[in-house]
Protein backbone atom coordinates (compact mmCIF):
# COMPACT_ATOMS: atom_id res chain seq x y z
CA UNK A 1 0.00 0.00 0.00
CA UNK A 2 1.37 3.35 -0.50
CA UNK A 3 0.74 7.54 -0.17
CA UNK A 4 -0.82 8.51 -3.35
CA UNK A 5 -2.21 11.75 -2.74
CA UNK A 6 -1.94 14.35 0.47
CA UNK A 7 -4.57 17.55 -0.73
CA UNK A 8 -4.80 20.58 1.44
CA UNK A 9 -8.51 20.86 3.05
CA UNK A 10 -10.67 23.01 5.67
CA UNK A 11 -8.15 24.54 8.05
CA UNK A 12 -5.00 22.77 8.56
CA UNK A 13 -6.51 19.26 7.57
CA UNK A 14 -5.63 17.48 4.93
CA UNK A 15 -6.84 14.75 2.58
CA UNK A 16 -4.99 11.37 2.23
CA UNK A 17 -5.05 8.97 -1.05
CA UNK A 18 -3.84 5.35 -0.80
CA UNK A 19 -3.37 3.25 -3.49
CA UNK A 20 -5.21 6.43 -5.69
CA UNK A 21 -8.36 6.44 -3.38
CA UNK A 22 -9.14 8.61 -0.76
CA UNK A 23 -8.25 7.35 2.32
CA UNK A 24 -9.00 9.60 5.19
CA UNK A 25 -8.68 13.29 6.31
CA UNK A 26 -6.08 14.47 8.87
CA UNK A 27 -4.84 17.06 10.89
CA UNK A 28 -1.36 18.47 9.74
CA UNK A 29 0.39 17.46 12.74
CA UNK A 30 -0.83 13.99 12.22
CA UNK A 31 0.65 14.30 8.61
CA UNK A 32 3.94 15.76 10.17
CA UNK A 33 4.21 13.33 13.32
CA UNK A 34 4.06 10.34 11.47
CA UNK A 35 6.03 11.81 7.79
CA UNK A 36 3.13 11.23 5.05
CA UNK A 37 4.48 11.73 2.05
CA UNK A 38 3.66 10.94 -1.41
CA UNK A 39 5.31 7.85 -2.34
CA UNK A 40 5.58 6.53 0.86
CA UNK A 41 5.01 2.75 1.33
CA UNK A 42 2.59 2.22 4.46
CA UNK A 43 0.63 -1.16 5.85
CA UNK A 44 -2.92 -1.70 6.84
CA UNK A 45 -1.63 -1.72 10.55
CA UNK A 46 0.02 1.68 10.23
CA UNK A 47 -3.56 3.19 8.24
CA UNK A 48 -4.88 1.67 11.12
CA UNK A 49 -3.09 3.43 13.96
CA UNK A 50 -3.12 6.82 12.38
CA UNK A 51 -6.91 6.69 11.86
CA UNK A 52 -7.42 5.82 15.77
CA UNK A 53 -5.17 8.66 16.84
CA UNK A 54 -6.82 10.82 14.15
CA UNK A 55 -10.33 10.01 15.93
CA UNK A 56 -8.77 10.34 18.91
CA UNK A 57 -7.46 13.29 18.69
CA UNK A 58 -10.90 14.79 16.99
CA UNK A 59 -13.18 13.33 19.98
CA UNK A 60 -10.96 15.14 22.29
CA UNK A 61 -11.59 18.36 20.58
CA UNK A 62 -15.08 17.94 20.39
CA UNK A 63 -15.44 16.83 24.21
CA UNK A 64 -13.60 20.52 25.17
CA UNK A 65 -15.57 22.30 22.90
CA UNK A 66 -19.08 21.05 24.41
CA UNK A 67 -17.95 20.84 28.21
CA UNK A 68 -16.79 24.33 27.53
CA UNK A 69 -20.16 25.45 26.26
CA UNK A 70 -21.91 23.83 29.12
CA UNK A 71 -21.77 21.35 31.92
CA UNK A 72 -22.46 17.47 30.55
CA UNK A 73 -23.02 14.36 32.48
CA UNK A 74 -21.02 11.62 31.36
CA UNK A 75 -23.66 9.54 29.30
CA UNK A 76 -25.12 12.72 28.03
CA UNK A 77 -21.36 13.51 26.44
CA UNK A 78 -20.48 9.97 25.40
CA UNK A 79 -23.97 9.75 23.35
CA UNK A 80 -22.55 13.45 21.77
CA UNK A 81 -19.40 12.13 20.95
CA UNK A 82 -21.02 8.72 19.32
CA UNK A 83 -22.32 11.39 16.89
CA UNK A 84 -18.84 12.29 15.65
CA UNK A 85 -16.57 9.00 15.73
CA UNK A 86 -18.34 5.59 15.60
CA UNK A 87 -15.88 4.49 18.46
CA UNK A 88 -17.32 3.96 21.92
CA UNK A 89 -14.02 2.78 23.16
CA UNK A 90 -12.61 6.44 22.07
CA UNK A 91 -15.85 8.00 23.35
CA UNK A 92 -15.24 6.64 26.91
CA UNK A 93 -11.84 7.00 27.19
CA UNK A 94 -11.95 11.00 26.16
CA UNK A 95 -14.52 10.65 29.22
CA UNK A 96 -12.38 9.22 31.52
CA UNK A 97 -9.76 11.89 30.41
CA UNK A 98 -12.29 14.69 31.02
CA UNK A 99 -13.16 13.07 34.38
CA UNK A 100 -9.69 13.36 35.56
CA UNK A 101 -9.21 16.38 34.61
CA UNK A 102 -12.18 17.76 36.63
CA UNK A 103 -14.21 18.80 33.33
CA UNK A 104 -16.88 16.02 33.58
CA UNK A 105 -18.43 15.47 37.03
CA UNK A 106 -22.07 13.93 37.28
CA UNK A 107 -22.78 14.69 40.63
CA UNK A 108 -21.62 18.48 40.19
CA UNK A 109 -23.82 17.96 36.89
CA UNK A 110 -27.06 16.81 39.04
CA UNK A 111 -26.56 19.89 41.57
CA UNK A 112 -26.51 22.11 38.73
CA UNK A 113 -29.39 20.81 37.23
CA UNK A 114 -31.52 20.26 40.57
CA UNK A 115 -30.91 24.06 41.21
CA UNK A 116 -32.02 25.36 37.64
CA UNK A 117 -35.18 22.74 37.80
CA UNK A 118 -36.11 23.64 41.20
CA UNK A 119 -35.66 27.03 41.79
CA UNK A 120 -35.37 28.83 38.09
CA UNK A 121 -37.99 26.50 36.43
CA UNK A 122 -40.42 25.60 39.64
CA UNK A 123 -40.85 21.95 38.67
CA UNK A 124 -42.03 19.12 41.28
CA UNK A 125 -39.25 17.10 42.10
CA UNK A 126 -40.74 13.91 40.31
CA UNK A 127 -40.54 15.85 37.12
CA UNK A 128 -37.54 17.12 37.91
CA UNK A 129 -36.01 14.09 38.57
CA UNK A 130 -37.32 13.11 34.87
CA UNK A 131 -35.57 15.56 33.28
CA UNK A 132 -32.19 15.25 34.95
CA UNK A 133 -32.46 11.37 33.45
CA UNK A 134 -33.08 12.89 30.42
CA UNK A 135 -29.99 14.47 30.61
CA UNK A 136 -28.10 11.26 30.92
CA UNK A 137 -27.73 11.72 35.18
CA UNK A 138 -28.76 8.06 36.72
CA UNK A 139 -32.12 7.62 38.33
CA UNK A 140 -30.20 6.69 41.61
CA UNK A 141 -28.15 9.96 41.34
CA UNK A 142 -30.85 12.19 40.69
CA UNK A 143 -32.68 10.57 43.09
CA UNK A 144 -30.35 11.69 45.99
CA UNK A 145 -29.89 14.60 44.79
CA UNK A 146 -33.23 15.72 45.23
CA UNK A 147 -33.98 13.90 48.28
CA UNK A 148 -30.70 15.88 49.67
CA UNK A 149 -32.00 19.32 48.32
CA UNK A 150 -33.46 21.39 51.02
CA UNK A 151 -37.26 23.75 49.40
CA UNK A 152 -40.41 23.91 50.84
CA UNK A 153 -42.52 22.58 48.02
CA UNK A 154 -45.74 24.82 49.24
CA UNK A 155 -43.28 28.29 49.24
CA UNK A 156 -42.55 27.23 46.09
CA UNK A 157 -46.11 26.46 44.94
CA UNK A 158 -47.33 29.77 46.87
CA UNK A 159 -44.76 31.56 44.84
CA UNK A 160 -45.81 29.76 41.43
CA UNK A 161 -48.98 31.18 41.99
CA UNK A 162 -48.28 34.83 42.70
CA UNK A 163 -46.01 35.54 40.03
CA UNK A 164 -48.22 33.68 37.59
CA UNK A 165 -51.37 32.08 38.25
CA UNK A 166 -52.68 34.37 40.21
CA UNK A 167 -55.07 36.04 37.27
CA UNK A 168 -56.50 32.55 36.45
CA UNK A 169 -58.25 32.00 39.73
CA UNK A 170 -60.73 33.83 39.88
CA UNK A 171 -63.64 30.75 38.57
CA UNK A 172 -63.68 27.05 38.68
CA UNK A 173 -62.53 26.88 35.29
CA UNK A 174 -59.34 29.14 35.75
CA UNK A 175 -58.56 26.76 39.17
CA UNK A 176 -58.60 23.73 37.30
CA UNK A 177 -56.44 25.13 34.57
CA UNK A 178 -54.02 26.21 37.00
CA UNK A 179 -54.00 22.86 38.74
CA UNK A 180 -53.51 21.00 35.85
CA UNK A 181 -50.78 23.25 34.82
CA UNK A 182 -49.48 22.81 38.53
CA UNK A 183 -49.55 19.13 37.91
CA UNK A 184 -47.88 18.97 34.22
CA UNK A 185 -44.97 20.73 35.96
CA UNK A 186 -44.59 17.68 38.29
CA UNK A 187 -46.06 18.78 41.66
CA UNK A 188 -48.13 16.51 43.58
CA UNK A 189 -52.35 16.92 43.45
CA UNK A 190 -52.25 17.21 47.38
CA UNK A 191 -49.79 19.72 48.03
CA UNK A 192 -50.98 22.08 44.58
CA UNK A 193 -54.34 21.96 47.13
CA UNK A 194 -52.69 23.14 50.07
CA UNK A 195 -50.93 25.56 48.19
CA UNK A 196 -54.18 26.97 46.53
CA UNK A 197 -55.82 26.81 50.27
CA UNK A 198 -52.87 29.04 51.81
CA UNK A 199 -52.67 31.24 48.77
CA UNK A 200 -56.57 32.12 48.62
CA UNK A 201 -56.85 32.28 52.30
CA UNK A 202 -53.51 35.16 52.22
CA UNK A 203 -55.52 36.97 49.20
CA UNK A 204 -58.45 36.67 51.70
CA UNK A 205 -56.74 38.42 54.57
CA UNK A 206 -54.82 40.70 52.34
CA UNK A 207 -58.38 42.14 51.24
CA UNK A 208 -59.92 42.85 54.80
CA UNK A 209 -57.34 44.45 55.93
Amino acid sequence: MRITGIEKAKGRSYKIFVDGEYWYILHAELVVDHKLKEGLSVTEEQLEEIRYEADYRKTRERALYLLEYRDHSRKELIDKLLRSVNNLHIAEEIADKMEEYGFLDDERYAKKLARDFLERKRLGKRRAGFEMMKKGVSRDLAQQVLEEYEIDPQEQLVSLLERKYARYLGDEKGRRKVVNALLRLGHPYDEIKQALQQFEDQQEYDEEF
